[in-house]
């Protein structure tokens, strides 16, 4: 459904009066493989400054594209222009992470979800009206919500009011830009359950993007994991949280709690030492190795590939395998 390869973003850093003298460049994304495939979800994850927010709105296009290419089944994405590019968009729609800043607030609820059905050129007359409200049903809000303004909701309803949005454009892929991290946990559960049906329903497919290894792992059936703009890590997400190969997604994991206060007490930690280094001067060699714990002197000359570890299981370390000894003992 999805094919993304050697995808870079960066963004030009300016000096000068008039701000037309380039000097640098913020590599947000430097080389990102994904391939998602038709019905699948799959969970971008990463600490926050790490890239994968940026990653998502390229495959829509909402960043431009330094190189690389992302191929949407037979349509090249990077490459499209204009009418072109719009009559792609309806397959590929975005859920924003802020449910407070994403949605118009001149625009009433209704007017919000026909806007993307209009604009397709998917309904006409009266058949706009009765599919927006379909879509509300579909959400679960009430259909008298349709006439009511953004700032009357909390929310959980408004993210669910961007989730009817995305699916007015009947789109094939969604890219769920953080969905639930501004929410309640109790809200994230209804919203994370809300998706899960809605693809099962619909046969969407999901890029899940979220700092929230425990969102992801309920949702995902495969997860990469981002580090200041690259994938460190790439497998099935049984595979990946079962058996974690790589240093950063080690101190990831160590970071998520377990409701088990006696295993809590017990588990060992993995403590990262420092800050997420600048994406405009990144270190030499391995990204990670000025906060990893195993780093060697091969880490600052030599930038690891990512490769096949076990089946399946992708991993941009360059002792990865003896870190996979280790953890089989």
């Amino acid at each position: 459904m999805l094919t993304v390869r050697d995808l870079r973003v960066h963004f030009p850093i300016v000096d000068g009066l008039l701000f037309n003298r380039k000097v640098g460049a913020i590599r947000a994304v430097d080389g990102v493989d994904l391939d998602i495939a038709q019905g699948e979800t799959l969970g971008l994850v990463g600490e926050s400054g790490c890239g994968k927010s940026t990653v998502g709105k390229a495959v829509i296009r909402l960043v431009p594209i330094t190189t690389g290419t992302v191929r949407f089944g037979d349509i090249e994405l990077s490459s499209l222009k204009g009418s072109e590019l719009r009559h792609a968009r309806r397959h590929v729609q975005m859920i924003f992470q802020d449910p407070y800043a994403s949605l118009n607030p001149r625009q009433n609820v209704g007017s919000i979800i026909a806007e993307p059905i209009r604009t397709h050129d998917l309904r006409h007359g009266a058949a706009v009206g009765q599919r927006v409200l379909e879509l509300l049903d579909s959400v679960g809000l009430p259909r008298g919500a349709a006439n009511r303004y953004p700032h009357e909701f909390s929310g959980g309803q408004r993210q669910r009011i961007g989730i009817a949005r995305a699916l007015a454009a009947e789109p094939s892929l969604i890219v769920a830009d953080e969905p639930v991290s501004a929410l309640d946990v109790s809200i994230q559960a209804q919203v994370i359950n809300l998706m899960e049906e809605l693809q099962e329903q619909l046969g969407l497919t999901i890029l899940m993007i979220s700092h929230d290894l425990a969102v992801v792992h309920h949702i995902a059936d495969s997860v990469a994991v981002m580090y200041l703009g690259g994938i460190v890590e790439k497998a099935a997400a049984g595979m990946l949280y079962s058996n974690p190969l790589h240093p950063y997604t080690l101190a990831l994991l160590s970071a998520v709690p377990v409701p088990d206060p006696v295993v809590e007490d017990q588990r060992k930690r993995t403590v990262l030492q420092g800050d997420l280094p600048s994406p405009a001067n990144p270190p030499s060699g391995c990204r990670f190795r000025t906060r990893c714990p195993f780093a060697q002197e091969r880490c600052a000359e030599e930038q690891p590939v990512l490769r096949e570890i076990q089946p399946g299981h992708y991993v941009a370390c360059h002792f990865a395998e003896q870190l996979a000894a280790e953890r089989a003992q």
